[in-house]
Parts: structure tokens; sequence; C-alpha cells
């Protein structure tokens, strides 16, 4: 974003306004507030590409020596377990058809690129429906989940300029580079998306802060779709279009271990 002239914040400022459906005022404060950002170092991002991250080796070497079954994933859509899956977030969700049932998804987060920027994915590995429920799909599911995503203030159609609102991340690195971090996604109401160790490059660590709102989480499949392993941005604003996925802008905060 141009820093430097006031035309160009002039400029910055009306497209915001009309991407976002702001006021040119309140849009302006926001180009002078992203134009006092200070992002990571052109050295801060080279040192942290420099440096060696293998988390399977991590895994493996490290007791009980187990790799996570999301990271050897050989399916790309969540199979219907008995159980909650190890080394994923069981997140609870409620069937929107019957509020008295609910299942349980096993989510994990991966680190992704989307449109030249870090981005998050978080997708559930395997689901647990209840056991007497009539509804065994993922479909069913996948849509009361990003239903209830939307409520809490993330989007369908495009990934917003702007942080929604009440959302934050925390990152507290692992004691090595290749060892899993510990990443928290909360809305101040109360609402956890994600609280577990998953690992994160740290290149990828060293990006979360170069734009001034925060990194695009997206989540899913929301129903048919499959979340595919690369998130390429045509395929993702497509995805976004039909509801296979939902994301959010949110500010990222990487603590030392």
């Amino acid at each position: 974003m141009p820093k430097h002239t006031h035309t160009a914040r002039k400029e910055a400022a009306r497209e915001l306004a009309d991407d976002e459906g702001l006021g040119y005022a309140e849009a302006r404060r926001i180009i002078e507030r992203w134009a006092a950002h200070q992002p990571p170092t052109s050295e801060e991002l080279e040192a942290a590409d420099e440096v060696s991250y293998d988390p399977v080796l991590h895994y493996a070497m490290t007791p009980p020596s187990e790799i996570p079954g999301w990271m050897m994933r050989t399916i790309d859509f969540p199979m219907r377990v008995e159980s909650p899956s190890p080394y994923c977030y069981a997140h609870r969700v409620q069937s929107l058809s019957d509020r008295e049932q609910h299942a349980v998804l096993s989510l994990f987060a991966r680190p992704a690129i989307y449109d030249s920027e870090a981005a998050l994915v978080v997708e559930p590995f395997t689901f647990t429906p209840p056991a007497d429920t009539r509804i065994p799909r993922y479909g069913h599911w996948g849509n009361c989940w990003t239903v209830e995503l939307h409520d809490a203030g993330f989007r369908y159609n495009r990934v917003s300029h702007l942080a929604a609102p009440g959302w934050s991340a925390t990152i507290t690195r692992g004691p090595e580079p290749s060892a899993p971090c510990r990443l928290r996604v909360a809305h101040d109401d109360g609402y956890v998306l994600f609280d577990e160790d998953t690992p994160l490059p740290p290149d990828w660590l060293a990006r979360t802060g170069v734009h001034p709102e925060g990194v695009p989480v997206f989540c899913g499949p929301g129903a048919g779709l499959p979340v595919p392993p690369q998130l390429d941005k045509e395929e993702a604003d497509l995805m976004l279009e039909t509801a296979d996925l939902i994301v959010a802008r949110i500010p990222f905060t990487v603590r030392e271990a």
C-alpha cells in the first residue's frame, strides 16, 4: 500500500471505501493507520526463509514418534469415525435442523499462501456424528459449521481487506523451528475455532505480520468440494462463492516459546 504521498493515500482510501462499503472518512482513517504499520523487514523475511524446517522428521524423532494422521492423509474429504482423532482440535458443532444433535469435527490447521500472502486453512480431518443421528454424512455438519462461522463474522463471497470484528489468533512458537506451535483462534465472545498444537514454518510465521489487518483464515469444506492442498486464488475464490469455503481476516500475534 503506498505510504508516502497524499494523492496515493486518497486513491487507496477511495478503493477501500468502494471495496468494503465504507464512508470515505472512515476509509481514510484506516489507510492512515495502515501507513503507520511496520511490517517485517526484508532482512527478517530472508532470515526466516533460511531456517531449516522438517516437522515430519520432528514428530518421527520425538516420543511417542507418531506422525499426525492429517499430515499423511490420503483422502481429501473428512471421514466418519467413532471418536475424535488425535493431534486435532475437537470442535463441537450443533445441527441446524435439530438443536439437540451435535457432531464433533476433528480440526487441523495448516499454513497456506493466498494471493501471495500468508493464509491459514482450518479443516476437519474426520468427523464424529452422534450415534443416533439420522444425518450421518459430513455435508450436513460441514454446512452447519460454516453457517456457525458466518454468524460469527466470517464471509463466504470474498476475502475482506479488514479484520473480522472480535477475532484474534495467538501463536506460541515451539521450542525449535520444526516443533509444533500452539495456535489459538478465538472470538472475544468465547467462541473458539481452534486451540491445539500444529506445525507452522518459520517463513510463514514471519509473514503473518505483513498485512496490517491480519491473515486470511479459510475454513471448509462447507459441503461438497474438498479443500485443495494448494490454495490457488482462483479456485479458492470460486469455493467462497459456492459456500464450500468461508473466510475471515484475523490479526495474529506470534509469541516466543
